[in-house]
């Protein structure tokens, strides 16, 4: 049995023939034609997440482990505005979504109708393509149903970006047939943009004309093959390669704690580059975006597939629109290593400095975020998924080197700190591996309801760090000295992170000191069952242990 709308059963027989088959649902009756045909089909795999606006963040954290498109699919009304927050992260993470609408028909938009809004082109400015499906059947609305939903899938797939797919329907909703059709699917050739001869040498030629060359990589999937790459390339004396945890890139003489190093040289004309060459999505460090756009460099080059670029350093020269895989395995066999020149060794000898006063401070450093984030780091096991939260977390996972074998996900997109659990629950439904969240408290609690459905994995673990409330704006220069800071910026939570976790009936672990934390972390990562760990550091002094953490670093 299917559902009776013959566009439905097209749109399902050629989402099958793409091999497009994991789908999260939230509850509603306008979608009912669509929950008929997906869960009548074996071929695919469907949660059911109530909250829209978790359900989407689930979706995404799906599809950034699988490297595939995953669907929403809501009902109509506002179910379908509480996607736009995951929408909107994943068109700036590239992670391809195929979100399916159910719409009132055309003719009761804007008539009073409940749930009923204008929902055509709804996120057009966070997604590749939108497309709206007839309302009516015939045999043309019926090929026009084929066609939309072939371009609409190649799309999503070809840009790695959200596609919007909007399907009105009249009632009767519910009826169902026990035949379906189909229609063919259309096939998309995948092609590799290349750079021309001519323009290598140019490459070349500006490459040799520098002696302090800077490579900088954002938020990136692991590849071996391009770790390998860019290791080869940092053999270069007049070549320095920065990396952060999200960047997934490993080497033995890259810069990989940037903003701890940045503070030994900040302001010395020696350590600025003459070429950056930058590619991946966000960078998380605020303090390199600062040092560039303060003390330009004379090129910068940004390696974007997609070609889009961005003038994060407001210097940027060259787009050049390929594979980061391509551009630097094709740039390792054109240019020479160069064995003399000191630009690496310069930024290698201070990175080993803040790493000596790094260990020394951490040593008799007292309880706080920092000392959690110490601990933390030390007790994971290799071979770890983590997720970072947004805010306070991201930033201090940044300061310690990391174990070689993990890998660092992230929601920097948007960096919002509102689908950072919905987005590590989904990704631990698809990974094997332990998943490991790290946030904070009021990330946690904006996002509880992701704890909210029947698919919350074993492999699922979370800690939250506890320092009640935002205590980013503790740090960044400008709230702490507002009279409004504690109740607008940092907004103090009171809300027990204890109870929001028991009532998910999901494992619940609690330390408050540096003791009990060395303590619980064995357990939460030897736990069988999906656990969370909550680190209280609310009464320490963060803010001010961290300057003098930096101060110790810089001295």
């Amino acid at each position: 049995m299917t559902t009776s709308f013959k566009r439905i059963q097209i749109l399902t027989d050629l989402l099958k023939q793409h091999g497009i088959k994991n789908i999260v649902f939230s509850p509603g009756s306008r979608n009912a034609p669509l929950v008929l045909a997906f869960r009548n089909d074996s071929f695919f795999n469907t949660k059911v997440v109530v909250d829209e606006r978790s359900a989407a963040f689930v979706a995404l954290g799906m599809s950034q482990q699988l490297k595939k498109p995953v669907i929403i699919c809501c009902t109509s009304g506002s179910a379908t505005l509480n996607y736009s927050p995951a929408i909107c992260e994943a068109y700036y993470q590239k992670i391809p979504l195929l979100i399916l609408t159910a719409d009132r028909p055309p003719e009761w938009i804007n008539q009073g109708e409940g749930q009923s809004i204008n929902q055509n082109a709804i996120y057009n400015n966070y997604i590749g393509g939108s497309f709206q499906f007839p309302v009516d059947e015939n045999p043309d609305t019926l090929w026009q149903s084929g066609r939309i939903t072939n371009e609409a899938v190649n799309l999503c797939k070809s840009s790695s970006l959200p596609v919007h797919i909007n399907l009105p329907f009249r009632e009767p909703l519910y009826n169902t047939s026990k035949n379906s059709i189909s229609r063919k699917k259309i096939h998309l050739t995948n092609t590799h943009t290349t750079i021309a001869e001519d323009q290598w040498k140019e490459i070349i030629t500006k490459w040799n004309s520098h002696s302090k060359k800077l490579i900088i990589c954002g938020q990136n999937q692991k590849s071996q093959k391009l770790n390998k790459i860019i290791n080869e390339i940092s053999k270069d004396q007049n070549t320095i390669v920065l990396t952060e945890t999200t960047s997934n890139l490993k080497g033995d003489h890259f810069i990989n704690c940037i903003d701890r190093t940045l503070e030994r040289i900040y302001g010395k004309a020696e350590f600025i580059p003459e070429l950056i060459i930058s590619f991946g999505g966000a960078i998380i460090s605020k303090k390199i975006k600062t040092l560039f756009r303060d003390y330009n460099p004379f090129e910068h080059w940004s390696i974007s597939e997609n070609n889009n670029s961005m003038d994060v350093f407001t210097s940027l020269t060259r787009i050049i629109p390929v594979s980061e895989e391509l551009f630097f395995e094709a740039l390792l066999k054109k240019i020479s290593i160069s064995n003399t020149g000191n630009y690496k060794k310069i930024w290698l000898d201070e990175y080993a400095i803040s790493e000596k006063n790094h260990e020394k401070f951490l040593q008799n450093a007292p309880w706080s975020d920092l000392k959690a984030h110490e601990l933390i780091s030390n007790e994971i096991p290799e071979h770890t998924n983590i997720q970072l939260g947004n805010s306070t977390s991201v930033r201090y996972v940044q300061l310690f080197n990391c174990k070689p074998n993990l890998n660092f996900y992230g929601n920097r997109g948007v960096s919002g700190i509102d689908g950072s659990t919905s987005t590590a629950l989904g990704a631990a439904i698809i990974s094997e591996q332990n998943m490991l969240l790290i946030t904070g408290d009021l990330s946690f609690v904006y996002d509880n309801n992701a704890l909210w459905n029947n698919h919350v994995p074993k492999n699922l673990k979370i800690i939250v760090i506890n320092n009640n409330g935002g205590d980013i704006f503790n740090i960044i220069p400008g709230p702490s000295d507002s009279e409004f800071c504690d109740e607008n910026f940092v907004s103090n939570n009171p809300s027990s992170i204890e109870l929001l976790v028991k009532a998910h009936n999901v494992n619940y672990l609690k330390a408050s000191s540096e003791a009990q934390t060395k303590q619980m972390l064995p357990l939460l990562f030897n736990s069988k069952e999906a656990a969370v760990l909550e680190i209280n550091t609310s009464t320490c002094k963060n803010s001010d242990i961290l300057s003098s953490y930096f101060k110790e670093v810089k001295r």
